[in-house]
């Protein structure tokens, strides 16, 4: 039989079996979920769309394409070219960071520190794809929000994201704001230099996931900016970061640790006395 003909032959239903089983074998922890969206993204379609079409008989060809990509350890964000993210859907690809569900406790906290805020001013910094800011500026259309990056392929991101959801943010070049504003929220890069991570995750740009031997030199250097805040948002990587963060932002008001969905400590904050 032709290859042509073997592929009509196989059935998605088949084909997703047959990429789980490869996905799995290469370490996925979510093979069944990332072959479907391998495969609506090759198809053209909604996830919810394969249901009625699984003992349909496809043609491959699309199919394997994109399993390879992923076998070669391109990020599957990358491949599909978005990743849900406090219910939004943000684009992503090569040269930023991909938005991951541990940040969307970045987003609870920031929200909380400006629900009494009239206009909040909010700067993003180091906003990659623009998903932080984007999901704040989402459920608070009345903040006045800037987002920042050094990586100008990380600004293009954040604009299609902005430009994509109608949201009022204002894209900056840089690594700080320029003056204090009402929350200062980042997830900066925050792994140590030298520190193993999987292929697919090293394939992301690596100023935006190391920093420093320690892993803390940008989370040191934004909570060194604090004083001029009235409220700071940080995302860390280990419990270490979170004391060391914690005890430099007390100097300058209340301060908390909240942890993600998977019970580590993930974003610390400070909110400044009101006697200050």
């Amino acid at each position: 039989m032709a290859t042509s003909e073997r592929r009509a032959a196989a059935t998605l239903s088949a084909w997703i079996a047959h990429a789980s089983e490869r996905l799995g074998d290469a370490g996925s922890p979510s093979p069944r979920a990332e072959a479907e969206r391998l495969a609506a993204h090759a198809l053209g379609v909604g996830w919810s769309d394969l249901w009625p079409v699984m003992r349909d008989a496809v043609d491959t060809t699309a199919l394997d394409t994109v399993l390879a990509r992923r076998m070669d350890c391109e990020p599957l964000a990358y491949i599909v070219g978005s990743v849900v993210f406090y219910g939004l859907e943000i684009e992503c690809g090569r040269g930023v960071l991909v938005p991951r569900p541990e940040t969307e406790t970045l987003v609870d906290v920031a929200l909380e520190l400006i629900a009494d805020a009239i206009e909040p001013a909010v700067c993003d910094v180091g906003t990659g794809t623009g998903a932080v800011a984007v999901a704040i500026a989402a459920r608070r259309p009345d903040a006045r929000i800037c987002a920042t990056d050094t990586s100008t392929d990380a600004l293009a991101w954040a604009g299609r994201n902005i430009a994509r959801h109608g949201v009022g943010v204002e894209v900056v070049h840089g690594s700080m704001p320029h003056g204090g504003v009402d929350l200062l929220v980042s997830n900066p890069p925050y792994v140590a230099d030298g520190t193993p991570l999987p292929p697919d995750v090293m394939a992301e740009p690596h100023e935006a996931l190391f920093a420093g031997p320690c892993g803390d030199e940008m989370l040191v250097r934004l909570a060194a900016d604090a004083e001029r805040h009235r409220a700071v948002a940080l995302e860390v990587g280990t419990p270490e970061q979170a004391e060391t963060v914690e005890r430099l932002l007390a100097q300058h008001g209340a301060t908390g640790v909240r942890q993600d969905h998977t019970g580590r400590a993930r974003v610390v904050w400070m909110r400044r006395r009101r006697a200050q």
